[in-house]
């Protein structure tokens, strides 16, 4: 029994992202939101993870997950697999966007309803040891939460050290699927203890993919790879300077040929535009491909 590994961006879409398996994202919300009985969410809708341009102007944003639950509240979840010292700023960008884009002309604010962030990052992002953070927005002095239509919450999986044994409860549960899924060859005792999980593994098992569906997941991990090893060969040297050129050159370096290949194996499972931002392409050449 082999496993993908879900931080995967076709796989975390599969598992989190599909109106099939949506017992699994519900699962997954309730545990890191940490909601209590008469709070849960019961019901989501999958929405579409694009927040649409309104003038040429405007830029696309485009998200991995986003859903609506059953009270109307938004939530975006979103892996992040590489290194982006400004990904709190996209965050509060995309939140900042579901949210005012709720609205129509003549409507009133009260009509618009909270939006929930969540990212899952295979990096370091705070300085907090904590492995997750809840952020909201509160007063300085009372510390009121009277602000509710924005927060944020996040999972950094290099922060998280716990082994199998030493798991406390769901939201330990789903951060160690999250991290060591791949390295499984069965569903281990200690995660069998709900029905979403043991969902959430049929999901991410190999023989559960198709042969096309495998090669696009090999060739997104070596791009994955390829980006890390040039983060990680500039931070070695040291120099801002250093780290920044190592990050352009793993985007212009990244062998046209070989980006031009992935990008024809994805044109049946992704749309143009998130193809363009997985290989580093333009939307023109992929459309050029596409022909």
């Amino acid at each position: 029994m082999n496993f993908l590994n879900p931080t995967t961006d076709i796989v975390f879409k599969k598992l989190f992202g599909s109106t099939e398996h949506s017992q699994v994202l519900i699962s997954f919300l309730n545990s890191i939101l940490m909601r209590k009985e008469g709070e849960k969410i019961v019901s989501v809708v999958i929405n579409n993870p694009y927040n649409a341009q309104r003038c040429k102007e405007d830029k696309l944003s485009i998200v991995d997950v986003c859903c609506t639950d059953q009270t109307g509240f938004q939530y975006i979840v979103e892996m992040q697999a590489t290194y982006q010292d400004d990904f709190g700023t996209r965050a509060q960008y995309y939140s900042a966007i579901a949210l005012a884009r709720q609205l129509k002309r003549g409507d009133q604010y009260d009509k618009a309803d909270p939006v929930i962030f969540i990212g899952v990052l295979d990096f370091k992002l705070f300085k907090t040891d904590h492995y997750i953070s809840h952020h909201l927005i509160l007063d300085t002095d009372t510390h009121e939460h009277a602000l509710r239509h924005l927060e944020f919450h996040f999972i950094e999986l290099p922060k998280f050290t716990k082994e199998i044994d030493a798991l406390d409860g769901d939201v330990d549960a789903w951060t160690y699927f999250l991290k060591n899924a791949s390295e499984f060859r069965g569903i281990p005792k200690e995660l069998q203890k709900t029905t979403a999980m043991e969902e959430a593994f049929h999901i991410v098992e190999e023989a559960n993919w198709t042969n096309e569906e495998l090669y696009t997941y090999e060739k997104l991990i070596d791009l994955e790879r390829q980006d890390k090893s040039k983060l990680d060969s500039a931070e070695r040297i040291g120099f801002q300077e250093g780290k920044e050129k190592g990050i352009k050159e793993g985007i212009e370096e990244g062998q046209l040929k070989e980006k031009h290949t992935i990008a024809q194996s994805l044109l049946d499972v992704l749309d143009v535009e998130t193809i363009a931002k997985k290989t580093g392409l333009s939307v023109d050449e992929i459309k050029k491909l596409q022909k």
